[in-house]
């Protein structure tokens, strides 16, 4: 009895031996893929709902995003970097992927297009700072303005499309193989497009505008706009015609433009002042209360901006093709003279 003890004892310790050596001892592992997609679908005036099929408009593809990891009160960075694997999905948009090192632990993290010459970062410390900007117009083009346009104490050039990825909680746990982190990217720009009727526009050189009541700035983290200060853009104008205008005369000036946002109950503020060189080089000027305009449904809808005005340029003193004005040389009809050359 006492020898089949022994040996009952003794298999329940080789089992529990063998047990051990068969259990894989599994350490925890930091690598992880961040994968986004940047979505362009659906972007008004660009990839949808576009108003007017003469102006150009951007064509996407991102290369480069820049990754930044925060800890989980967003208040430092823990790490930073870029990744630039990309591929395209069958609706067009870019999926750009990269390798990262993350130990189980909470974060916030962000990750941005970093193709935008126009928009520009700055205040990337904290998660709340980090900010989306744009430069102010140079002195040249404050000069170049007239009228209700240089009331304007800052005008700024328009922004590119920046499209940003956030997640303010993310929880990577522990892992013993390569976690997969997804994400996804959406511009924080809006595209409007504005046209005010014209006659006589065939005798405006260029044309510009300056739209006032606009953010300046956007807190990326938290998506945020900023509103403390109303500010003015910069628009590019651009001649065509509308062929919705029941009218004999379609021509349009009209721009596709990108902002940081409207700010909302600022309607005293609200006006774009239209301006345009002719080619007598005299200015003309048109300012427009745009608080109606942005309230259509064609603004909320769509970004919109239809001006329901017809703007009178002056026609020139002198046409083009009249002939008078300016340095306008003539030569007489050839007379046969003759003279007598003395040769010596």
């Amino acid at each position: 009895m006492r020898r089949f003890r022994f040996i009952v004892v003794l298999l329940c310790a080789m089992m529990a031996v063998v047990g051990c050596h068969r259990r894989p001892l599994l350490e925890p592992d930091h690598r992880a893929v961040l994968r986004v997609k940047v979505r362009y679908d659906g972007i008004k005036n660009v990839t949808t709902g576009i108003y007017n099929d003469k102006i150009a408009v951007p064509e996407f593809h991102t290369d480069v995003l820049r990754v930044l990891f925060y800890n989980e009160a967003g208040s430092r960075i823990l790490s930073e970097g870029f990744i630039t694997e990309r591929e395209v999905d069958a609706d067009g948009n870019d999926i750009v992927t990269g390798n990262v090192m993350l130990a189980p632990g909470h974060y916030r993290v962000l990750a941005y297009n970093f193709d935008t010459p126009g928009t520009f970062i700055r205040n990337e410390h904290r998660w709340e700072s980090i900010t989306a900007f744009t430069d102010e117009i140079p002195e040249s083009k404050y000069r170049s303005l007239r009228g209700r346009a240089i009331d304007n104490e800052y005008i700024y050039y328009e922004p590119d499309h920046l499209f940003v990825a956030r997640d303010a909680d993310l929880y990577v746990e522990a892992h013993s193989d390569t976690k997969v982190i997804e994400m996804e990217a959406n511009t924080i720009i809006d595209t409007y497009y504005v046209q005010i009727r014209v006659k006589n526009l065939e005798y405006a050189a260029s044309a510009t505008a300056v739209l006032s009541g606009l953010s300046a700035t956007n807190a990326i983290g938290a998506n945020t706009r900023h509103d403390d200060e109303s500010t003015a853009l910069y628009i590019e104008m651009q001649k065509s015609t509308d062929e919705r205008i029941e009218d004999d005369n379609k021509d349009v000036l009209c721009g596709v433009f990108n902002t940081f946002g409207r700010i909302e109950g600022v309607p005293s503020d609200l006006h774009i002042t239209f301006q345009a060189l002719t080619r007598e080089g005299e200015y003309a000027e048109k300012t427009i209360d745009m608080t109606p305009v942005f309230l259509s449904e064609d603004a909320r809808e769509r970004h919109w901006l239809l001006i329901d005005e017809v703007w009178e340029l002056p026609v020139p003193i002198d046409p083009p093709g009249s002939g008078g004005g300016g340095f306008s040389p003539e030569v007489d009809d050839w007379e046969d003279e003759e003279v007598i050359v003395p040769i010596s």
